[in-house]
């Protein structure tokens, strides 16, 4: 049904070039008061390992791009937005991102009842891709403490799973069924 976005994992793993140097990441950066008005690749390392998440590629999806994996396995990208502007050598936003592989279940509609029920991101669906993304857009312009940036990120990482469950709804007969089947197993 739906699955972390094994291809690319998979691409990563075979193709991945970085040291475990790029992994690294000085968390004194993702201090909560700290305010930042851009990111850097070291920033977006930073955020993901001060919240106990473990970097898996960097610069994957950009220069200033971070995947990372929770606990839970759950996979998302951070990514650098609007860099080496006139205003910024940095980036001045960034996207958090959970994507999972599309399958014959996916619908127009699923997205878009998904983009209602969840209006805090953005759901989308690349048909050509075969993938589903959810989306959260952080615009820094002004500057923001760290900690709202964390805070976005969890957001981001909490409703990913919650959009995944709108587009692919759990059967309950199924779902008992099964349970039921464990049970008499037993």
């Amino acid at each position: 049904m739906r699955t972390f976005l094994a291809t690319a994992v998979l691409a990563a793993a075979v193709s991945m070039t970085a040291s475990a140097e790029d992994f690294s990441a000085d968390t004194s950066l993702a201090n909560d008061d700290r305010v930042v008005r851009s990111v850097s690749i070291e920033d977006l390392k930073a955020i993901a390992v001060a919240e106990g998440h473990t970097i898996t590629e960097v610069g994957g999806e950009g220069e200033v791009s971070v995947r990372a994996k929770t606990s839970d396995g759950l996979i998302f990208h951070l990514i650098g937005t609007a860099c080496a502007t006139q205003y910024s050598d940095d980036c001045l936003g960034m996207m958090v991102q959970v994507r999972y592989d599309d399958d014959d279940d996916v619908t127009e509609a699923a997205i878009n009842n998904a983009n209602l029920q969840y209006a805090a991101v953005s759901t989308w669906w690349d048909k050509d891709g075969d993938t589903v993304g959810i989306t959260r857009y952080v615009i820094l312009d002004g500057g923001q403490r760290m900690e709202n940036v964390k805070i976005n990120l969890q957001n981001a990482l909490a409703l990913g799973p919650l959009v995944a469950d709108v587009i692919w709804p759990v059967d309950d007969d199924e779902y008992y069924d099964w349970l039921f089947d464990e049970e008499d197993q037993e």
